[in-house]
């Protein structure tokens, strides 16, 4: 008897667990136990990675988003409803103001900074990105004003009006993609990304999240199959879920996906961040461009940009010279790197990267549309040594700001600073003149702007200098340019910004004492510059 008794105990427990599990997979509103990545925040169908040598996790991202969580969809053009789940990388306001980092230390004591608890949730974090973290009309981003910091909307276009036959519900409405968030019992969705929801089964970190129409929004949705679309609402101090309603689609109603445009205001315009980095004011250590032991770090020069070329025969992109971010879509280089007239196919520019052959979630990589080397420029004595890049983009828009891609700032024409004004120098070229290969990581160098009468061919080693070309070094022999930093940036500080005075462009031999290095004078070609922009649009 005890034997029979003990084997119905033993079929009564397997029932259980198989019970217990059965229920787990059908409890779709249940509590989800993670055993790896439990922490894991990666949006859009992100693959959770645990770190190796720590409980740090990464996120996979899948083509089309960016970011640590895989938060920005880099393809979004266009704003559904009030825009609070806009997660797209417009960054300008509606006078052309760029907008400030949420990330940004001067924006302490702001309500809506990426150092909120539920920043993430909300769409904020560490790049200048219009969002709609306070149910506002539509997505907006704070702007300086002069001196002051304000805010102001973005000039994001609403998305076209036949998203609006998305309103109904075909079937049980596991395609509905509309924007009701209300309960038939009158309660207010929680975000699909709520802090609340983290271990429901159903929420925007899910792989296949952006399948079921889960992200960081509140709208109703069907992703298992229910009677209807349906959401998370907290009622009477408990976490539960509701119905929403939604009408059922008439036979002649369809399911229209929206297309994207563009934003339609000017989308080339930098006013407002260029020359900034993401902390101006702080001490920085000085980092030798050439024959330095300690490197840099890209956002300590946001604008300099890597441009590479295609070899056939190895099949592959090579490093080929230097080049200066000044607009979204326009880079400057030097004309010598470009006297093999390579077609515009073969041409890449890398911007945001430390590491010149490693990849980086900052790094932004473009084709070249086209390039203009200087009409003048003569290869015997690399006078005009210039040559503008326009990035290639379906859009109008090509770099987006952050703090490892930012613009730098143009002079104005004439413009003359003091002899001996301490300015920077970066790239990725040789630390020393007969290196075999190329810097690893970006660095940088402090040079000083030489008088315009001590730049002669005396001290170049017999070498002609023109008006179009201007002198700086490092008086101790320390900091300076070299093979393969070439169309890189000197930029010097005015008025608070980096401004770029010079592209490198030659010198005699690589950090020789007392013997400055020579590079194109900017303010000789603004008008240039502008002139071959509008062409160019």
């Amino acid at each position: 008897m005890a034997r029979v008794l003990g084997l119905l105990l033993l079929l009564l427990a397997l029932c259980c667990c198989l019970a217990d599990k059965v229920a787990l997979r059908r409890a779709k509103r249940g509590t989800r136990y993670y055993k790896a990545c439990y922490q894991s925040r990666c949006y859009n169908g992100g693959t959770c990675k645990e770190a190796v040598y720590s409980s740090d996790y990464l996120c996979q991202c899948p083509p089309g988003f960016t970011g640590a969580q895989c938060e920005i969809n880099t393809s979004e053009r266009c704003v559904v409803g009030q825009g609070k789940g806009y997660r797209g990388t417009w960054s300008i306001s509606h006078t052309g103001s760029e907008c400030i980092n949420w990330n940004s230390t001067v924006l302490r004591g702001k309500k809506f900074t990426a150092r909120r608890p539920e920043a993430n949730s909300l769409g904020l974090g560490n790049h200048n990105f219009c969002r709609n973290p306070d149910n506002d009309t539509k997505p907006w981003c704070y702007v300086y004003k002069r001196t002051q910091i304000a805010w102001e909307f973005c000039t994001l276009p609403r998305c076209p009006a036949e998203q609006r036959q998305a309103e109904c519900m075909q079937g049980s409405g596991q395609t509905y993609r509309g924007t009701t968030a209300v309960t038939k019992g009158g309660s207010n969705c929680l975000p699909w990304d709520s802090p609340l929801i983290t271990r429901k089964f159903y929420n925007a970190w899910r792989s296949d999240a952006r399948d079921l129409g889960l992200g960081s929004h509140n709208f109703c949705r069907n992703p298992d199959g229910d009677l209807g679309p349906w959401c998370h609402v907290y009622r009477n101090m408990k976490l539960t879920w509701e119905l929403c309603d939604i009408t059922k689609c008439s036979r002649t109603q369809i399911s229209v996906t929206p297309r994207r445009p563009g934003p339609s205001s000017d989308q080339d315009s930098n006013k407002g961040t260029c020359g900034q980095r993401a902390d101006n004011n702080r001490s920085r250590p000085s980092f030798r461009i050439l024959g330095g032991t300690r490197q840099t770090d890209i956002t300590e020069q946001p604008w300099q940009a890597a441009i590479n070329v295609y070899r056939p025969r190895n099949k592959a992109h090579f490093f080929l010279c230097g080049g200066v971010l000044i607009d979204s879509c326009w880079v400057l280089s030097a004309a010598h790197c470009f006297q093999e007239e390579f077609h515009p196919d073969r041409l890449q520019v890398v911007l945001g990267r430390t590491f010149r052959k490693n990849s980086s979630s900052s790094e932004q990589i473009f084709e070249v549309e086209k390039y203009w080397i200087h009409e003048k420029y003569n290869e015997e004595n690399f006078d005009n040594d210039i040559v503008l890049l326009k990035l290639k983009s379906d859009i109008g828009l090509c770099a987006v700001y952050s703090p490892e891609v930012l613009p730098v700032c143009l002079p104005e024409p004439g413009l003359v600073l003091p002899d001996w004004t301490e300015c920077e120098i970066s790239g990725y070229g040789k630390e020393k003149e007969f290196d075999a290969m190329y810097s690893e990581r970006v660095k940088r160098g402090h040079v000083r702007l030489w008088p315009q009468d001590r730049c002669v061919s005396g001290v170049l080693n017999g070498r002609e200098v023109t008006a179009n070309m201007l002198c700086a070094g490092d008086t101790r022999g320390l900091d300076d340019a070299c093979k393969g930093d070439s169309g890189g940036p000197l930029v010097c500080p005015k008025d608070g910004r980096m401004t770029l005075m010079g592209v490198i462009s030659w010198g005699d031999g690589c950090g020789k004492k007392d013997t400055p290095g020579v590079y194109t004078r900017i303010t000789q070609y603004t008008d240039w510059i502008s002139g071959k922009k509008r062409s160019g649009q």
